[in-house]
């Protein structure tokens, strides 16, 4: 029997010994009940932590059951570092709250696997979450624009407002307008457009990566309207 790769987003207790499990996969979000999972003895048991990347099989119908399925990476290394696995649950709120049904999943999976291989590797969890979130602003349709002005198309003397989503000239920035200078919006270019398969990953200063937040979760509020749980224990951790 063919096996369906999936990521385990969420699970939640079902009855007294089973889990209703939540998981992305290339066609999108899916949610199966894996019957007596919480069992000692049961073979599945392993499969139901948030994280984990697995294969499996399940009935058809409306509220299907999991039939068999295998363990192909719990990551390990981000579930020893508490920052790393909340950046990780803070993603995998994001996809399961936010992605509509019509979306490019295949296209978002592929890039969910590759991202969480790097959280694996060490690579900086933070930064990874700052390149998570946002091309996920253009997924969603919030694109930034860092190519001229929004209003005029002028290139030159430009700065990143986030109430215009992307450049913005000095003609048309309002006075009371926050704004952020090639200093910061070079950084936020980076991440934006950056190829996780081909460019290695930058490495921000702690003072750049608390302006990067500041304005991603600024731009969440603003476009998305989502804030994780995960968003709040990683403020909680980390101060900012």
């Amino acid at each position: 029997m063919d096996l369906k790769e999936a990521l385990v987003l969420r699970s939640l207790d079902y009855k007294d010994s089973s889990k209703i499990l939540y998981l992305y996969t290339d066609e999108g979000l899916k949610s199966v009940i894996a019957h007596s999972v919480k069992k000692m003895n049961n073979v599945n048991r392993f499969l139901s932590q948030n994280g984990n990347l697995i294969k499996l099989s399940y009935s058809r119908g409306d509220f299907p059951s999991l039939k068999e399925g295998e363990l192909v990476n719990d990551y390990p290394n981000v579930k020893k570092d508490l920052v790393s696995y909340t950046y990780m649950n803070h993603i995998m709120e994001l996809i399961g709250n936010t992605i509509p049904k019509d979306s490019d999943h295949e296209k978002l999976y592929s890039f969910v696997k590759r991202l969480f291989l790097l959280f694996d590797q060490g690579i900086d969890s933070e930064v990874l979450s700052f390149i998570f979130e946002l091309k996920l602003l253009y997924f969603l349709g919030y694109g930034l624009n860092f190519k001229e002005c929004n209003i005029c198309s002028n290139k030159e003397d430009l700065v990143f407002s986030i109430d215009n989503g992307g450049l913005v000239c000095s003609e048309h920035l309002s006075i009371n307008q926050a704004s952020y200078g090639p200093e910061v919006y070079i950084n936020i270019l980076k991440l934006y457009a950056i190829d996780i398969n081909k460019t290695e990953i930058p490495v921000l200063e702690n003072i750049d990566k608390t302006i990067v937040r500041h304005i991603i979760d600024v731009l969440y509020g603003d476009y998305v309207g989502y804030k994780t749980k995960s968003r709040g224990i990683i403020k909680q951790i980390q101060k900012y």
